[in-house]
């Protein structure tokens, strides 16, 4: 009688150790654009510096997107389908409105950020898709 607690204390730390890790998900990430691809297959469209494009997914709900030489912040939600992606909404983003200088990537993806239906994540990179196949943004993930 007197080993049941021990013992149940001993049963309770062994299943801790046994616990499987959860798939990582966006909450506290942060990623560096790579590319979209558009939807008819034509080439990816990239910018000349990648690195002017972030975003940080916050833990408290809210995204930091670096868009070029403007910032945004808003507000994010998953609803996660299973362990690689889900539905994901961004936005609406309050952003800086600086003139940036002319990049094929900063003129669509303030507004594309408030389209984006889902997301996968697959070999370290995020996959953002914008509703009826139009396009996926490619990021890769940032070391914390």
């Amino acid at each position: 009688m007197r080993l049941a607690p021990y013992f149940l204390s001993l049963c309770l730390g062994l299943s801790a150790c046994a616990t499987v890790p959860q798939a990582p998900g966006l909450e506290g990430s942060t990623w560096r654009l790579v590319r979209f691809e558009p939807r008819d297959a034509g080439a990816s469209i990239q910018s000349g510096d990648t690195a002017r494009y972030t975003l940080n997914f916050g833990s408290d709900g809210r995204v930091a997107a670096k868009l070029d030489c403007n910032r945004g912040t808003g507000p994010w939600q998953v609803t996660k389908a299973n362990a690689q992606g889900g539905s994901l909404r961004i936005g609406p983003l309050a952003t800086t409105r600086a003139m940036c200088p002319p990049d094929p990537i900063g003129a669509r993806l303030p507004q594309d950020l408030d389209a984006v239906s889902s997301y996968r994540l697959q070999d370290g990179r995020l996959y953002m898709h914008l509703p009826a196949d139009a396009g996926t943004y490619v990021w890769e993930a940032l070391a914390p």
